[in-house]
């Protein structure tokens, strides 16, 4: 009931507030149309239109029109001379077009903020502008804004000396501007493709062009477009020797310049007058024009310095009113809110109570309907939640033992069918060929040291394999007792002498004597012998093995240290992750992989842990901790 309550005032109120601001979009719409059409005219008048426009769209949040205001607004700023503040502008208004995704006005300011760097001299940047807004130009078939483009992309060429890269882009313009009928194109391609031909010192060419576009400037009453030609026309004319035509052209180009107060063809043209008296020797005329360009000169200055002066007054005058402006939106705004927030408020407390009068019994009862039915379900959720999470832990203990199942069978074929199978195997020949009488007697010895070496290993390995399968299969309980661990390790030397011997390897028992720890004896002592053994496979010639042990309060630690050849971190990881993992020895000892596994899980067992230390090149450490007392 409360949500269609909302809907129908949701309704009631939401073309109140569309007609409003649809309304007010117009008028934002209709400022710049007007300050557009002003801008050449009245320069105040313009601003201000302005101004009252980005106000408006600022406080209606009409984008677009806001956008447009900066776009006009920096339009001014770009024809008045003031290129970095029209940026300023151009740059503000490409960003709300950019937010709104209007992709047409979006290349329409990109192609004013290129020809303001153009202005600038940044070519580069200019010409990535303009072709971003070329791309979207064609892809809406806009073909007026192509040839604006066109012609200017043309006229960086020409700035960059590349005069036939300017050439196709202006007979493009050209081309282009016929088609459509775009007369202010054509007369600037024209325009342009004459001063190349120019350049290039085509006369009868350049003649031509400019002739094509002073007909365009004479259909259209372009008078600044006349005394630009005409000046053209009359430096041609100097050039091919043609004084009288040429100095007609001259005064023609004064003339209309002198109309339309365009200083910068008054002066050139007052020169080549002057240059044709001289030329003519009729040098009190040429003194005349000199006087009559002083003045041209000075009136030129004193314009420039009344129009910048004004249009500073301008903006001074802009940024006062729109200061005004800003603040009277800001109060009005203030005031409208409140208002607003008053009405609405004192609007939606009426509601509320009337309905909740109405609603406050429906509710109570539901309510307890609901509560009653809540409680039903929550019982039953949580009897299945808690049904599932024991299925869930069963079914991953299930899936953890196949896993270690299927670990297990792969890891025993490894080692029977390689480690076990191939030292029987080489047992069996080496025993062939001594029995046979097939090797000399020195070498038969040789052969049965190796083969006790051998023995040794296996003898390892298969304590080793049988023991591990033991603890994992018939899952084996820890007879803890206290062991005495010089003795252990004493029997442990005494077990590797001849190997210690072989490789002069000096063996140090530093264990306290009367020392023990709390520990199954048997599976110590299979830790113990994994150590000695791997120390002694990766210590090279001459080296040492340092056997001491310390206690604390809680727990008693090991060390078995050797000046091997170390581990890098990478297998240390591996050996803690109890990955499989093998290499050999430093007098190429075989191993299974199989040993720092076994001695990792047994210490688990005792509820302590083996940390490995080692720096490759100089030796490991290997520290056992295991707790005084039982867990």
């Amino acid at each position: 009931m409360r949500i269609l309550f909302l809907f129908f005032l949701l309704c009631f109120l939401s073309p109140l507030f569309a007609q409003k601001n649809t309304g007010s979009a117009y008028i934002v719409d209709s400022l710049n149309k007007e300050a557009f059409s002003s801008k050449r005219s009245d320069i105040s008048k313009a601003m201000n239109l302005l101004i009252i426009a980005q106000n408006t769209a600022t406080q209606i949040d009409y984008k677009k029109g806001l956008a447009i205001a900066y776009l006009y607004e920096g339009g001014i700023y770009h024809q008045q001379g003031f290129t970095k503040r029209a940026l300023t502008d151009f740059y503000l208004s490409l960003d709300i077009f950019k937010r709104i995704k209007d992709t047409f006005n979006i290349a329409k300011v990109s192609q004013q903020i290129a020809g303001s760097l153009l202005l600038e001299g940044k070519y580069d940047t200019a010409v990535t502008v303009f072709n971003e807004s070329l791309q979207v130009y064609n892809r809406f078939n806009k073909q007026e804004e192509v040839v604006n483009v066109k012609n200017s992309l043309g006229l960086i060429q020409l700035y960059r000396n590349k005069p036939d890269s300017a050439v196709i882009l202006f007979n493009q313009a050209l081309v282009t501007s016929r088609q459509i009928k775009y007369v202010y194109g054509e007369k600037k391609a024209l325009y342009h493709l004459g001063k190349l031909a120019l350049e290039g010192k085509n006369l009868e060419l350049a003649t031509s062009f400019f002739n094509e576009s002073i007909a365009i400037d004479q259909r259209i009453n372009d008078r600044y477009g006349l005394a630009l030609k005409n000046l053209e026309l009359a430096n041609i004319g100097y050039k091919r020797g043609q004084l009288e035509a040429a100095f007609l052209m001259s005064k023609t180009a004064y003339e209309f310049a002198k109309s339309v107060n365009a200083y910068d063809i008054l002066d050139q043209s007052t020169q080549q007058i002057i240059n044709y008296y001289r030329r003519t020797n009729n040098l009190e005329k040429a003194i005349a024009w000199q006087d009559t360009a002083l003045l041209v000169i000075n009136q030129h200055r004193i314009k420039e310095n009344e129009l910048a002066t004004n249009f500073i007054d301008i903006i001074k005058n802009q940024q006062n009113l729109r200061l005004d402006r800003e603040n009277a939106i800001i109060r009005a705004q203030r005031a409208s809110d409140e208002q607003v927030f008053i009405l609405t408020v004192g609007t939606f407390i009426l509601i509320i109570l009337a309905v909740l009068v109405i609603m406050v019994f429906i509710n109570y009862q539901k309510q307890k309907h609901f509560s009653r039915e809540l409680r039903a379900k929550n019982i039953l959720i949580e009897a299945q939640i808690e049904e599932m999470g024991a299925l869930n832990k069963e079914i991953s203990f299930q899936n953890r033992m196949l896993e270690a199942d299927n670990k297990t069978k792969d890891k025993l074929l490894s080692i029977i069918s390689h480690d076990l199978r191939n030292p029987l195997v080489n047992t069996k020949g080496i025993l062939n060929l001594v029995n046979q009488g097939m090797v000399p007697e020195d070498q038969a010895k040789q052969l049965l040291l190796q083969l006790e070496t051998q023995y040794m290993g296996t003898t390892s390995l298969l304590d080793n394999l049988l023991f591990w399968l033991k603890g994992q299969m018939a899952g084996k309980n820890l007879d803890r007792s206290n062991v005495v661990i010089f003795q252990l390790v004493k029997g442990l030397e005494d077990e590797h002498k001849m190997l210690l011997v072989r490789k002069n390897i000096a063996f140090n028992n530093a264990l306290h004597p009367q020392m023990f720890v709390l520990a199954d004896k048997e599976m110590i002592r299979i830790v113990l012998r994994n150590l000695i053994s791997n120390a002694i496979k990766f210590t090279p010639e001459n080296g040492s093995i340092d056997i001491r042990a310390e206690q604390t309060e809680n727990e008693s630690l090991i060390y078995v240290e050797d000046t091997g050849i170390g581990m890098s971190k990478e297998t240390i990881d591996r050996v803690n992750a109890k990955q499989y993992y093998t290499t050999a020895g430093t007098s190429m000892e075989k191993g299974s992989g199989f040993g720092l596994m076994l001695c990792s899980d047994l210490i688990s067992r005792h509820d302590g842990s083996l940390t490995i230390e080692s720096i490759p090149g100089t030796g490991s450490r290997f520290v056992i901790k295991l707790p005084i007392t039982k867990a």
